[in-house]
């Protein structure tokens, strides 16, 4: 089953069966667990009971590796975690939005009135670019193609198997891994060659792990530390930028909240380039990105497999079994959301704080394996449609009708255009 209408089907699996239930698949039954008991679950035991290793070991073997962060878990997880999360947390967003502007003025500035803006490939192409030089430090301009095809195709195939595994033998496919490979392993190099310490910059991702590299060199051979330098564009270049491109949708599909929208990203620009801070303190920007995370998460549910016997809602699952937590089932339950299917911002405004009800609001998973980078993509989310308001007057086609596909995350097809009205604001604006 793809991941396009997996949420919805299991909201309604959920309200037919409850919280515990099967699914058919070719080779295998899964049992689910859904509603917010399943996420309070997994909040409060899945660091006991539940295991990420089967759902990403093809994958890591695919990268070179037989471990990653986000196939381990316990004392081992949070090791990776705490090497790899600093360059992934809102603070390390907070420290590097120069250049993440920077990447925006120059993806923003070839716009002028009359053209068309592709969302989901600028999406991809802005986020990429703006996580190679935040957490890398490098570019990848020349090699966008190659690194979309390469992760892309190697997690429809090892992680949600939509794709054979012949895939991954064929001649374009293996010209494009080998060439990521070869850009990682430069950026390597060079950080070796130029640490901090020497270069005078700021540390990155790749400077965390050649630092802990020096410390547990156990932990991390070569492939190891390939491996974590692309878990920045395996873990954001799809979700970060796949969520930026429903934002800039539902923006213009509801065009009744653009006059305020752009008011808060114009007074954001005002001064110069906004902080983190002021970000997070535009309060219709901020619920707008929250309800469509709701509307649209990009992990609908999270696969796991039991390390022991567990009770659950009433049912005894056994040590070994598949799961599927359903982590955003209740965001499509009318008890939790009333009306949900009305979009609707003003359901995280205070006095309402719809998703603060327990086990409710998990667009970014739950329990242990919470990504990582939640700070970092909700952060790149804000301040790409923030910057998009405030350099461009952009409308939706009237004839649009929403289509998604999963490559391998839930996404808008390349149909989606916003036609450019008129710039606003000369894009140099956004870094001086």
């Amino acid at each position: 089953m793809g991941t396009i209408k997996l949420r919805p089907f299991l909201t309604r699996c959920y309200q037919a069966y409850g919280p515990v239930f099967q699914l058919t698949v070719p080779g295998q039954k899964i049992t689910v667990l859904a509603g917010p008991e399943a996420n309070l679950f997994a909040m409060k035991e899945g660091h006991r009971v539940l295991r990420s290793l089967e759902a990403w070991r093809d994958n890591d073997h695919e990268m070179g590796s037989d471990r990653s962060m986000i196939s381990l878990d316990g004392a081992e997880h949070r090791a990776y975690r705490r090497v790899e999360g600093r360059a992934f947390a809102r603070s390390f967003f907070a420290a590097g939005l120069r250049p993440a502007l920077a990447v925006l003025a120059e993806d923003l500035a070839p716009f002028q009135p009359g053209d068309v803006l592709p969302v989901a490939t600028w999406c991809k192409k802005t986020i990429t670019e703006q996580l190679a030089r935040m957490a890398v430090g490098g570019t990848v301009r020349p090699y966008l193609p190659d690194l979309l095809h390469f992760i892309q195709t190697a997690l429809q195939v090892t992680v949600n198997r939509q794709l054979p595994p012949a895939v991954l033998r064929l001649p374009k496919y293996r010209r494009a891994k080998a060439r990521i490979f070869q850009m990682v392993d430069d950026l390597i190099e060079d950080h070796r060659q130029n640490p901090p310490e020497k270069s005078g910059r700021a540390p990155d991702l790749i400077d965390d792990v050649l630092a802990d590299q020096q410390v547990n060199p156990e932990r991390w051979e070569h492939p190891d530390v390939r491996l974590a330098a692309l878990g920045a564009f395996i873990a954001g270049m799809d979700t970060a930028a796949n969520s930026l491109a429903f934002v800039l949708y539902r923006m213009h599909l509801h065009s009744e909240f653009l006059p305020a929208l752009r008011a808060e990203a114009d007074a954001l620009f005002r001064d110069g380039p906004p902080t983190a801070e002021a970000l997070g303190r535009s309060p219709l920007l901020h619920r707008f990105v929250m309800e469509t995370l709701r509307v649209h998460p990009i992990a609908p549910a999270l696969s796991r497999t039991l390390t022991e016997d567990v009770e659950f809602a009433g049912h005894r699952i056994p040590a070994g079994t598949p799961v599927i937590i359903g982590t955003t089932v209740p965001h499509g339950l009318p008890e939790l959301f009333p009306d949900p299917e009305h979009f609707d911002p003003g359901r995280f405004a205070p006095g309402r704080a719809e998703h603060r009800q327990p086990g409710a609001y998990a667009p970014f998973g739950v329990g242990s394996h919470t990504c990582a980078g939640s700070g970092m993509a909700e952060g790149l989310i804000m301040l790409g449609a923030a910057a998009a308001l405030r350099t461009l007057d952009l409308s939706l086609e009237p004839d649009y009708v929403l289509r998604q596909t999963a490559k391998p995350t839930p996404s808008l097809d390349n149909k989606l255009q916003l036609r450019v009205n008129a710039v606003r604001h000369n894009p140099v604006f956004l870094v001086h």
